[in-house]
């Protein structure tokens, strides 16, 4: 990246041409989240813990607006489904919080302007829970998402994301370097000394280690660790060795439990019960998605969420138990090949799923999958 084509001393200009949407993005913002994610990657092997919270800055409406990002707020998430950031009704309260006391306002010039989030799936993209959260805390158009994703052996990349027609992009619209030096060419000022970042690593790695242990037990050291060797700390990771197998055993016998009591519900049941069918019929301009408002998982579900990919975006509809009951949309169509994912929540940590493809041609419309997830 070209320091002289950075316009906004302090500040990575992000922008695609022709966009409705640029940021600008503070360096110290940069240095700072990147130290969080990578303590957040370093704290579970193979995969690592996902980190999120509140972008703060401020917006400036235009051709295109400018959303300034000056800081940001982390909010913790107690990993209860894994290492993603996925918040329980707990964490949600916590996020809650922040976006209330960041709201925008006559006396505060820094406020909420969107959300960010480590990326350590594949790809780098928004999942349905960003942009369900997106939705419900950030719904302007002007509001931005901020995916950071980490690498062990390589700079992290990012990307932010923004509505479009009222649309979130499926894929990233500009990736760019996480990194102060690669975008300015400078370093990044110095900061705490290794001493200090001890605490903050080690009630990071707690939290992830209480929820899953099997996951971290035997987690190395990040290299920023400051350790002295000693003979009480050489006979503690003796202990810990013995420890981790118990964990493993322990997770494969009540995975192999889990196994055996689904397998006999659904053996028991039929797969009826996760049968939604679902249909898609042409009506003028328009197109009629149906299911079974009678099937079992319908009839059991408090809610349900259908996404819609049309013209390469990604549209979710959130559908209530009303209009779960109601067994049918009517939706505007706009492209020849229209692809719908229905999920249905019968039960807590329960979803039964059924994915079709539309086209506009003489060919009736294929159903592609339907399982429970």
């Amino acid at each position: 990246m070209d320091p002289s084509i950075q316009a906004v001393p302090g500040y990575y200009v992000w922008e695609v041409p022709g966009k409705p949407v640029a940021v600008h993005l503070h360096l110290d913002v940069i240095d700072r989240m990147s130290a969080e994610v990578m303590r957040g990657f370093g704290a579970v092997p193979k995969r690592g813990a996902e980190v999120g919270g509140v972008l703060l800055g401020a917006i400036e409406q235009g051709a295109p607006a400018i959303v300034r990002v000056d800081d940001f707020e982390q909010v913790a998430c107690v990993y209860k489904r894994g290492p993603s950031y996925l918040l329980t009704a707990d964490d949600g309260a916590a996020f809650d919080d922040v976006c209330a006391r960041s709201a925008p306002n006559s006396e505060r010039s820094v406020y909420a302007v969107g959300y960010f989030r480590s990326h350590t799936r594949d790809g780098l993209s928004l999942a349905l829970e960003d942009i369900e959260l997106m939705e419900h805390y950030f719904p302007s158009p002007s509001h931005v998402a901020l995916l950071v994703k980490p690498f062990a052996t390589r700079v992290s990349v990012a990307s932010f994301f923004f509505r479009e027609d009222g649309l979130f992009q499926s894929a990233a619209p500009l990736e760019f370097p996480f990194r102060r030096r690669e975008l300015t060419g400078e370093e990044a000022p110095p900061r705490r000394s290794m001493l200090e970042r001890v605490p903050r690593r080690r009630e990071v790695r707690s939290v992830v280690q209480e929820e899953i242990p099997d996951l971290v037990s035997a987690a190395p050291e990040p290299a920023y660790a400051y350790t002295t060797p000693s003979k009480s700390r050489a006979r503690s990771g003796w202990v810990w060795i013995p420890m981790s197998f118990v964990f493993l055993l322990l997770g494969l016998v009540l995975g192999f439990q889990a196994a055996l009591t689904m397998g006999t519900k659904a053996a028991g049941s039929g797969t009826s019960d996760f049968s939604l069918g679902l249909t898609v019929t042409k009506e003028g301009d328009n197109l009629s998605v149906k299911w079974n408002r009678d099937a079992a998982a319908v009839k059991a579900a408090e809610r349900g969420v259908l996404e819609i990919e049309d013209g390469g975006r990604i549209r979710p509809v959130a559908l209530d138990v009303a209009q779960l009951r109601n067994g049918s949309i009517l939706l505007e169509n706009s492209s020849g090949s229209v692809r719908f994912r229905l999920t249905v929540y019968p039960q807590a940590r329960l979803s039964v799923v059924q994915t079709m493809e539309w086209k506009n041609s003489s060919q009736k419309p294929e159903a592609r999958s339907q399982k429970p997830e």
